[in-house]
């Protein structure tokens, strides 16, 4: 159990967190024909904007209702549904999930009393608006992203009967593209229909369509959100999917397998035991080779990772299956930040995990004498100024190709994950090595015969 403690500072100097809106609005890009609307200025859905283009590299669906000053103070309840009828007259949205910002939280604007009270009520059905909390002057990414996960659920209508085999997966926001295949293959390898929300790997997963539309073009659809309260299981990847996976199973009546990650073979094994005991279906072959190259690569790596010291700035739920994954193959985590809190963190296997910045993993790292750091590419500095190896991870990661298609999840994405780790302190210390190589004690024929002697 780790101690989870403040970096003592009352500014952030080099911010490691994102905003509430820009989590939530993950959610949304992971519905098919959706699109996310911040309530807010428009400089909150262009800064968001920037930075998921740049991390997954494609077109980004995201509008805003781009109030001022003068409309935040007097109301801006017909900014709102002023967007909301252009959006839907122009571009015909199934799903459009409406997210606040500081500037309108702190007015109190009740916008979920002036949506229910309009023809986008929760009754509506073309499109379904769903509205989400989303104060960017408190908590971070995961904390949006559980907010609007948590609202989804409670818009899913019931829906009367069970569909045999029905699972829906309810996923956390540090999963790849990759990731989220893997996870719907395990599940589908029992026997089971798994439904992802959201998934992420059917809109931003860096597919070329036929066309350019302003809407997500993949994700989960509709029809499949309608039906997800006739699930007879539900499975959770993350902690900050838990509360949302807990309600839907509330509501459906399923049964509910939680998970903090998959990460590792013993994270990974317990969601294939549940699996196998729900389904009573043995894991299949593949399932079971892929688990022995996994322990094979936890022992090779062993030979490089293990007593590295390793400083970790990422997501809560990242943090943890990062850096347990690498606790398992002898790593020594010497320093663990995170943007936020949260209680998933106390569940972390060493010592402390810091709540702070990257300003708090530099000082820690140096002074712990970290050799390799994993965060996104806003710690390539960091890395740099304690010339330690740097592997990137987290969002946004945009001086690396392919983000979405790493896999770092279940017992293939795991294996990754550790070569991938393992080949970034190699070739690091292969490069410092190669610095500090002694000059050749071979003499050129040309320094022959300039020599004196």
């Amino acid at each position: 159990m780790a101690r989870v403690t403040n970096g003592g500072r009352r500014a952030a100097f080099d911010p490691l967190k994102h905003s509430q809106p820009l989590g939530g609005a993950l959610v949304f890009l992971g519905l098919a024909r959706c699109i996310p609307l911040l309530h807010g200025a428009q400089g909150c859905s262009a800064f968001a904007k920037a930075l998921l283009t740049r991390h997954f590299r494609e077109p980004i669906p995201l509008q805003s209702t781009a109030i001022n000053d003068v409309s935040a103070v007097l109301g801006s309840s017909d900014s709102v549904l002023t967007a909301l009828d252009t959006i839907t007259e122009r571009h015909r949205p199934d799903i459009v999930g409406v997210l606040t910002t500081g500037v309108t939280e702190i007015c109190e604007e009740d916008m979920f009393g002036m949506l229910s009270a309009s023809k986008y009520d929760a009754g509506s059905r073309a499109p379904m608006v769903i509205p989400v909390s989303t104060p960017d002057f408190r908590g971070g990414l995961s904390d949006g992203w559980s907010a609007a996960l948590e609202a989804l659920v409670h818009a899913v209508p019931p829906y009367g009967r069970t569909i045999p085999g029905r699972a829906a997966v309810l996923v956390g926001p540090c999963l790849t593209a990759v990731d989220l295949d893997e996870v719907a293959d395990l599940v589908r390898a029992f026997g089971l229909d798994p439904v992802l929300l959201p998934d992420l790997s059917g809109s931003l997963d860096g597919h070329l369509d036929h066309g350019w539309s302003p809407l997500t073009t993949g994700g989960t659809t509709a029809t499949a959100l309608g039906e997800l309260a006739g699930c007879e299981a539900v499975v959770t990847v993350g902690a900050a999917a838990a509360a949302a996976g807990a309600t839907l199973a509330a509501k459906a009546g399923a049964v509910l397998f939680a998970h903090d990650h998959l990460s590792g073979l013993a994270a990974t094994d317990r969601l294939v035991t549940d699996l196998t005991r729900y389904s009573g279906v043995a894991a299949p072959a593949p399932v079971r080779r892929w688990r022995r190259r996994l322990a094979d690569g936890l022992m090779d790596s062993h030979f490089v990772l293990g007593g590295a010291r390793v400083a970790l700035a990422l997501e809560p739920d990242q943090l943890v299956a990062v850096g347990s994954l690498l606790t398992d193959v002898g790593a020594e985590i010497v320093t663990a930040v995170s943007p936020t809190d949260a209680p998933v963190l106390a569940r972390a296997p060493w010592e402390e995990v810091v709540v702070g910045d990257f300003v708090d993993l530099s000082e820690r790292a140096a002074a712990a004498g970290a050799e390799l750091v994993i965060a996104s590419s806003h710690g390539r500095d960091v890395a740099a100024g304690l010339g330690a190896a740097h592997l990137t991870m987290g969002f946004p990661v945009y001086d690396r190709m392919g983000v979405q298609l790493r896999a770092t999840a279940g017992y293939r994405g795991s294996l990754q994950l550790l070569v991938d780790a393992a080949n970034c302190l190699l070739e690091h210390r292969e490069s410092h090595h190669a610095g500090r190589r002694p000059r050749s004690r071979v003499t050129s024929v040309e320094s022959l015969e300039e020599s004196p002697c």
